[in-house]
C-alpha cells in the first residue's frame, strides 16, 4: 500500500491507548469520581465562554473528555490531508478542462463559467477539513472534503489551548499534549494563511479585507477573524456579498473602498444563481480579489458529488497515479443517484437504482449540495420502506443526491457539556488543513449517527500521550 494510505487492523488497536486510559476510567466512575468531572466540565465551559468562544450564539459545545490519537495515527492523517490538497489541485483542473466531469455537478451548470479562471496561487484550497471515520478494517474513511468554509478554524485551536489549561480528573498522571497541532500554537495561523495565500498570488501584502457573509447566515468566528486580521494590520470588516461591486477593475465596498482579499463565511447554496451576488462573483472570476477559498472550492469541490468523482474508475483514470491510489484507499464508494448502468464497489457492472434500493443496510443517501447534514438518510437507521420513498424523492426531486458507502463510525463515551452527563455516543475524526499543510484536528460525537455539531453534536479535543501510566 502507499505510504500515504493509512490501514491499521484491527480497528479497535487505533484506539488502544483510548479505551484504556478514557473508556475504562469512565467505565468505573464512582458517584464522588463522577461529580468531579461534571465540575471540570463546567470549569471548562465558563472559559470557553469567557473567551467568546461559541456556536451561533451558543455556549460552543467541547467536551472534557478528550480523543487520544497515537503518534503514528497523526503522522498517517497528517501525510493523508496534505496529499489530497495536491489532489484537490489535480481534480480542480479536470472539472475545468473535462465537459463530461462537469456533468456531475449540474446544479452549477449556469454559473460553471466563473470557475473556469483559476488562481495563481498553489494549493488552490488554501482552507479545508477532511470529515471521516475508521472502517471495520482500520482505514480512514473521507466522508466529506468541506473545501468551502469550514467550521472551527479558529476556535478548535483556541479551545484546545484552553482545554489544556483546565484541571482534568480524566488524565491525572498522564503526560499528554495538544500543541503537536499548529494552530493551537499559534492562535492566527488561519488569519496568516490568509494573508499568505494574497501574497503568494499578487506579491503584494493584502491592505484592506473583508470576511463576507449573505443574509446574516453563518456568523460563527467571523467576529474572531475581523478582529484577528485588523489586530495583524490589515483593515478589515464583515461585508455582506450583496453590498460588495465592481469599479475600475476592482472590488468596492459601498463606502468605495477597494477590498483585495476576502473570505467567504457562505452557503454555497446562496451563491448559486443569485443576481445580488452578481458582481461579487464577476469579481471573483476576473481576479480582481483574492476570493479565497475560490469559486472551484466553493462550489464542485466542496459538493458531495466529488465524491462521486472521486471513487468512480473511470474518473479516477483522470488522476496521477499518486493520486489514484489515495482516493481508491480512503474515499469510501460514492455514486451520484441516476437511471443507468455504473458499477457496485468491486468494479461489476449494475443497475444503479436497483443495486442502491437492495443494498440500504450498507449505504447513505445524501443531497450532494446540502450542508450539515440536511436530507441525509442513513440506510441502517432507516426501515425500507423509508429508504424506497429517500430513493424517489431524491429522484423526483430539484436537486441531486449522491448515494454512499455506509462507514459506521466508532462509539465512545463523552462527557456532553450541556447535559452534564456520560453517555456512548457516535464519534468521527477530522483533519484541517491549511496552505497544504496540516493544521490540527478535531474530533466530533453525536447521538445521532449523522454527526455534526448544528445538529446538536460535541467536539473533542485530540490529543497524544507523552507517556503511558495510570
Amino acid at each position: 500500500m502507499n505510504n500515504n494510505a493509512l490501514a491499521c487492523t484491527p480497528n479497535t488497536s487505533l484506539f488502544e491507548e483510548d479505551d484504556r486510559l478514557i473508556e475504562q476510567f469512565l467505565a468505573r466512575l464512582t458517584p464522588d469520581a463522577h461529580k468531579r468531572l461534571i465540575a471540570a466540565q463546567k470549569r471548562f465551559c465558563d472559559s470557553l465562554s469567557s473567551e467568546g468562544l461559541n456556536f451561533e450564539g451558543k455556549s460552543y459545545p467541547v467536551s472534557i473528555r478528550p480523543l487520544i490519537l497515537s503518534n503514528e495515527t497523526v503522522a498517517q492523517l497528517q501525510t493523508l490531508g496534505e496529499g489530497f490538497a495536491r489532489v484537490f489541485d489535480h481534480a480542480a483542473r479536470i472539472y475545468v478542462e473535462n465537459e463530461q466531469v462537469r456533468t456531475l455537478f449540474p446544479a452549477y451548470k449556469n454559473s460553471e463559467h466563473l470557475t473556469f479562471n483559476l488562481p495563481g496561487h498553489s494549493p488552490l484550497v488554501r482552507i479545508f477539513r477532511l470529515d471521516g471515520l475508521f472502517d471495520s478494517d482500520g482505514v480512514y474513511r473521507i466522508l466529506e472534503t468541506n473545501t468551502d468554509c469550514p467550521g472551527g478554524v479558529i476556535q478548535n485551536g483556541l479551545a484546545g489551548r484552553l482545554w489544556a489549561e483546565i484541571d482534568n480528573p480524566l488524565l491525572e498522571g498522564i503526560g499528554h499534549s495538544v500543541d503537536f497541532q499548529p494552530f493551537v500554537n499559534d492562535p492566527d495561523l488561519f488569519l496568516k494563511e490568509l494573508l499568505s495565500a494574497h501574497f503568494q498570488r499578487t506579491g503584494q501584502p493584502a491592505r484592506r479585507a473583508a470576511i463576507v457573509t449573505f443574509k446574516g447566515r453563518f456568523k460563527n468566528e467571523v467576529a474572531q477573524m475581523v478582529a484577528g486580521l485588523n489586530r495583524l494590520g490589515v483593515p478589515t470588516e464583515e461585508v455582506d456579498a450583496a453590498d460588495l461591486k465592481r469599479r475600475d477593475g476592482h472590488l468596492v465596498d459601498l463606502q468605495g473602498r477597494v477590498i483585495d482579499m476576502t473570505y467567504n463565511k457562505l452557503d454555497l447554496r446562496d451563491l448559486i444563481d443569485e443576481p445580488l451576488v452578481s458582481e461579487y462573483l464577476d469579481a471573483a472570476s476576473n481576479a480582481e480579489v483574492t476570493f479565497l477559498n475560490p469559486l472551484i472550492s466553493q462550489w464542485p469541490l466542496a459538493d458531495k458529488a466529488i465524491m462521486a468523482l472521486l471513487s468512480d474508475p473511470k474518473m479516477l483514470a483522470l488522476l496521477p497515479e499518486e493520486d489514484r491510489e489515495l482516493c481508491r484507499t480512503h474515499i469510501p464508494w460514492t455514486r451520484l443517484l441516476a437511471a443507468g448502468q455504473s458499477s457496485n464497489p468491486q468494479g461489476q457492472p449494475i443497475d444503479l437504482i436497483s443495486y442502491v434500493r437492495r443494498h440500504r443496510p450498507h449505504l447513505v443517501l445524501k443531497p450532494s449540495n446540502a450542508t450539515r447534514g440536511e436530507g441525509l438518510l442513513v440506510g441502517p437507521f432507516a426501515t425500507q420502506e423509508q429508504w424506497e420513498q429517500g430513493i424517489c424523492s431524491a429522484l423526483e426531486g430539484p436537486h441531486s443526491f449522491v448515494v454512499q458507502q455506509y462507514i459506521q463510525g466508532r462509539t465512545l463515551s463523552a462527557v456532553h457539556p450541556d447535559l452534564g452527563v456520560t453517555e456512548s455516543m457516535w464519534s468521527g475524526v477530522d483533519t484541517y488543513v491549511y496552505g497544504g499543510r496540516f493544521a490540527g484536528f478535531q474530533a466530533r460525537a453525536s447521538f445521532d449517527p449523522v454527526m455534526n455539531v448544528g445538529r446538536k453534536g460535541i467536539l473533542l479535543p485530540v490529543i497524544t500521550l507523552k507517556e503511558l501510566a495510570r
